[in-house]
Order: C-alpha cells, then structure tokens, then sequence
C-alpha cells in the first residue's frame, strides 16, 4: 500500500469544518506520537464549532417549526426548510466528534471507528453543505422567476417540483463527494500518548494503490471549486441583480392593481420582504462562499500549475478564518427571517403565546383566511 500522508492531510484540510483538523504524525521508537497541536484549534474545533452547533441547532428548529406552522407553505417555504436542515447537519454531525477529539483530548480514533467518524464528521457534512448552496440558488432562482416572469413561476415553481428539486440536488451533492471515501484505505498503528504515559492502536489514510494522488486531488479540487463555490457565486450575483433590477417595477404595478384592496396590498408587500429576504440570504452565501472558493484555488494550483502561491500553514489558516465566517453565517437567516418577514414574525409570535391569541385569531379568521389566499396566489 501507498501511503500519501501529505496528500492526504491536504485532502483533509479542504473540507468544510474538518479544515481545522492538521494531525501530522512523527515516528518515534515505532510508535506515531500525539500531535502538539495549536491552541487556536483547541478552542476553535473543541469549544467553537460545538457552541456554534448548538445554536443553530434551535435557531433552525424555531425556523422548521414557524415555517411548517405558516399557512403559506409552498415553494419557498420548502426550499428554506432545506437549506435550515442543510446547514444544522452540516454543523450538527461533526460536533460531538470534534467536542471529544479537541475539548477531551483524545485526538486518536480507535481502528474500528475511523471510517464511521470520517463519514459522520467529513463526507456527510460536506455533502449537506454542498446542498445547502445549491439549494439557496434553487431558492433564489425561484424568486427571479416570481419578479420576472410571474406565469412562467406559477406552472414551475410549485411545491411537488420543489420537492423533487431538493431530492435531485442532494442526490447530485451525494455523487460529487462520495467518490472520496472509496478511494482511502486505512491502516492500523500504534501511537503513544506523552499526556497519559500510555499507547494505544488507531489509524492511519492513505490513497489506494491504483490512485494517483496529484490527478485526483486536481480533479476532484478543480468540480469542487468551479461547480459548488464559483459557478453558483456567479450565478446569485446575476440573479440578485435582476431581482433587485425587477421587483420596484413589479411592486409598483401590483400596488396600482390593488390600491382599492388592503388585504391585497399587505399581501404584495409581504412577498416584497419575503423577495429581498431571499436576496439577503442570497448575499450572505455568496460573501461566505468566494473568499473560501479563492482559497481553495490556491491549494489546487500546486496540482495543476506546480505553483505554490502560499505555504500550506497560512493556507490553513486562511481556510480557519474562511470557516469561521461560514458557520458564523448560519445563525444569521433566523434574524433575517425576524427582520424582514412580517409573517414569520406573526407565526413565531402565535407559536410561543398561541394559547393567550385564540380568541383573538378566531375572531379574524375570515381576513386571514382572504390574506393567506392572496399571499399564495401572489407570490412575488
């Protein structure tokens, strides 16, 4: 067997969270000795990125739950319970890993877990990020299509084609990354641990034998870069600004349509917040995701080009502070959500204190229920 520690480390460094991860082994006495490992990736990968997990964790239980409870649920609304789903597991799945890896100290894996905590904690987070990206240019391609072409969206943008979008886009995210774990083989070791005085048997990745590590990594770098970092950066930059280009002309001619009907008028001007909400998310995304894809271009370059621009270390840690920002990002759509959609507010609110509201909510049922059609059949 082949063994390309150093491709291999590369390979770990370009995942989503797991970036953090650098467990370069010495040979000491035959036996791998523990890493000294970097302060910041204590706190960061111990103590952040489990906080952080918890957080959006309820954050994106609240958004599920307000977003299933709202009597608008369509296209839009199964689209963003996708993405809060996406970016939950992508935080959510290697926590607990990396709580016990970096927080307790125990950086080996035992041999007999080391494929189940790298698909727990790298393959499936990576996918579930992916999706999340590509879900939120679905969400924002939707919106386009509402603000630009209404009739088109009306026989496209329909919940069942929804949900078969978000099937087909995981099924895609799930075929780009799994070729990864089918190209690693593990190896047993011994490794001694100076903190406890003690070894113990974990493992050890390498290539398979029939792999050449430099034109997979290309590849594989080269899909991961252009079709899930910048291709759909692109993509929201040219959809933001023919949404923001078309939604003033679009609301004012709605706005003369129903001047007379103020239940219409509150219903254009809720789709009008749920539009820009969208195009806010849309932003977020695409000022989190091109610095991390510019990154990932320079790790790629030695494969292709034999140029290294920057050392592997200040790559790392460009890729940390690139990760931060992203997780940072997730908690961000529930206050977006807060700020700038009137019923998701509305919804949230009859959540917590649905029992004091009843009555209240009973005795205007009737301009609800006119409100709610109308938010559905005019959905910008």
């Amino acid at each position: 067997m082949r063994h390309n520690t150093e491709a291999n480390q590369t390979a770990q460094q370009l995942d989503m969270i797991n970036t953090t991860m650098n467990l370069s082994s010495n040979v000491s006495s035959g036996l791998h000795v523990l890493p000294d490992l970097k302060g910041y990736l204590v706190i960061v990968n111990g103590y952040v990125v489990p906080i952080l997990a918890i957080v959006v964790l309820i954050a994106n239980v609240i958004v599920i739950l307000v977003l299933r409870r709202q009597q608008t649920y369509g296209a839009s609304q199964a689209g963003l319970v996708s993405v809060a789903i996406s970016d939950t597991l992508t935080l959510l799945l290697p926590a607990p890993f990396y709580f016990y890896q970096y927080a307790l100290h125990h950086y080996y894996v035992d041999y007999v877990l080391c494929e189940p905590v790298d698909w727990i904690s790298i393959y499936l987070p990576t996918i579930t990020h992916t999706a999340s990206i590509w879900l939120t240019v679905l969400l924002t391609a939707q919106r386009y299509l509402y603000v630009c072409h209404p009739f088109v969206a009306r026989e496209l943008c329909t919940l069942r084609n929804t949900t078969i979008s978000i099937a087909i886009t995981y099924v895609i995210a799930c075929l780009t990354h799994l070729v990864r774990a089918f190209v690693i083989d593990y190896y047993q070791f011994d490794y001694f641990d100076p903190t406890r005085n003690s070894s113990a048997t974990t493992c050890d990745r390498g290539y398979k034998e029939w792999l050449d590590p430099d034109t997979y990594m290309g590849v594989y770098m080269m899909i991961r870069i252009v079709l899930i970092q910048f291709v759909p950066c692109i993509v929201l930059i040219v959809l933001n600004v023919r949404i923001v280009h078309g939604l003033q002309d679009v609301v004012n001619k709605k706005m003369r349509l129903h001047n007379k009907s103020e239940s219409s008028i509150s219903a254009v001007k809720e789709n009008t917040r749920v539009t820009i909400m969208i195009v806010f998310m849309a932003a977020v995304t695409l000022l989190v995701e091109l610095p991390s894809g510019i990154i990932l271009s320079f790790y790629v370059s030695p494969y292709i080009t034999n140029v290294e621009v920057f050392d592997v270390n200040t790559l790392n840690s460009m890729q940390i502070i690139a990760n931060l920002v992203i997780i940072f990002s997730y908690p961000m759509n529930f206050f977006i959500y807060c700020s700038m959609s009137a019923e998701f507010k509305q919804t949230l609110y009859e959540l917590c204190f649905g029992c004091c509201n009843s009555r209240k909510k009973n005795g205007n049922l009737g301009n609800n229920s006119t409100h709610h059609y109308e938010l559905t059949a005019n959905n910008i």
